[in-house]
């Protein structure tokens, strides 16, 4: 990375890939603008240069980003309903949300083509080295680590490419994401980023004819997909020379806790940690994003099937730790209150997966409201949640 004085630096500056304090410490995220109080902060601290890979932007006039007024943002320009505390808050994790989606719109994108390439140059048995994976699994790592509002974004995100490279990207970040929940070290984000993006390599070995198949599938169907985590693996340590510490993650990530699961039947212990965070994750993502043979399923209606019918297949410590984060209506997903009003859940509360923090979008008749306006269902305990809608329909 090459140094930049920060005399070179003004207010809304951006480049195409994130300045760094040093080489572990994001500064601020690629193609995002720096402020005024980002360059006080340098000064305050003694800070003379920064270091990036990338190149400057040049402003087009066109940037309507930091007003949080571009198509998929959180619309917070607008005057409070209630200014206290509380809403001074919520409001502040959505403007983060709005200042940090570019950055994650081009990580998810750098993510996506690169498992792409790779995923098809493996499906004609050519090879990449682990090293091009390197770069995206750190941004991945520091990404998540650095922003709380990981949740709000991936909930809000959509993508149109290939459902098996964007299940890959969904399942990367929401184990990560779950990695950080555990308090895992950056290095040990790295690894299991690493581990997410290569654990459905097996996965390219599957004719699309069975892996696209929009009817039912027959048994010999289910025998080629249920041989990917061992295909998956052997490409892995094989070709790719990934530590077993690693592979191991494509060859278990179907297995379950209850020893269910394929194609070892192998019990809770001795499934790896990396595994029964991926394992999560991989199981969260496939639902809420649409299949070949179905439709996405509600983000509420997926965290309901993991904490009853699949419980058993999953660490329940780490279960629980995604429920109580997340909220049983997870962070992100759209609701529809008692009083019929309809808006996004931005904030979980603890051990009360019932009564996450809304910030209300339409009123009762379905118009969009022209003020900021939250529920905290802990506190209006005359509310509740009645009834999970998709995103789309919270705008």
């Amino acid at each position: 990375m090459r140094k930049i004085s920060i005399r070179d630096l003004e207010p809304g500056s951006k480049f195409t890939k994130s300045i760094y304090l040093d080489k572990d410490t994001v500064f601020v995220g690629a193609d995002q603008p720096i402020t005024q109080q980002d360059l006080d902060r340098l000064v305050q601290f003694g800070i003379t240069f920064v270091l990036t890979d990338g190149e400057k932007v040049m402003a087009d006039g066109g940037d309507k980003t930091a007003s949080g007024a571009g198509p998929g943002y959180f619309d917070t320009n607008l005057p409070f309903y209630q200014d206290d505390e509380n809403s001074t808050r919520f409001k502040y994790l959505l403007e983060k949300a709005n200042t940090t989606k570019v950055e994650f719109n081009a990580v998810f994108k750098d993510c996506f083509d690169l498992v792409q390439k790779t995923y098809k140059s493996a499906s004609e048995g050519r090879y990449t080295e682990i090293r091009e994976f390197r770069e995206i699994a750190e941004r991945i790592a520091d990404h998540t680590k650095a922003n709380a509002q990981i949740p709000i974004l991936l909930l809000s995100h959509s993508h149109s490419g290939y459902f098996l490279y964007t299940h890959i990207c969904y399942a990367t970040f929401f184990s990560v994401m779950l990695g950080n929940f555990l308090e895992f070290s950056r290095p040990k984000l790295i690894d299991l980023a690493l581990a997410s993006l290569f654990a459905d390599i097996g996965m390219v070995t599957v004719p699309e004819e069975v892996s696209e198949k929009k009817g039912a599938l027959s048994e010999l169907d289910l025998k080629t997909i249920k041989r990917h985590p061992v295909t998956g693996y052997q490409i892995l340590t094989q070709r790719l020379k990934l530590k077993n510490s690693l592979a191991i993650v494509a060859l278990q990530h179907h297995e379950a806790v209850d020893g269910s699961g394929y194609p070892q039947r192998i019990l809770a212990n001795q499934i790896e940690e990396l595994t029964k965070v991926f394992m999560i994750a991989d199981q969260f993502a496939a639902m809420i994003h649409p299949r070949p043979y179905r439709q996405a399923i509600l983000p509420y209606e997926a965290m309901k099937i993991m904490i009853s019918e699949n419980v058993n297949r999953f660490d329940l410590k780490m279960v629980r730790l995604f429920l109580n984060k997340l909220s049983m209506f997870p962070v992100g997903s759209g609701v529809i209150l008692s009083d019929l009003r309809m808006g996004m859940v931005i904030e979980s509360n603890k051990d009360k997966p019932l009564r996450p923090v809304i910030r209300v979008t339409k009123d009762a008749e379905g118009k969009r409201l022209k003020h900021l306006e939250f529920v905290d269902l802990m506190k209006d305990l005359n509310l509740y949640i009645q009834q999970a809608i998709p995103f789309s329909q919270i705008y």
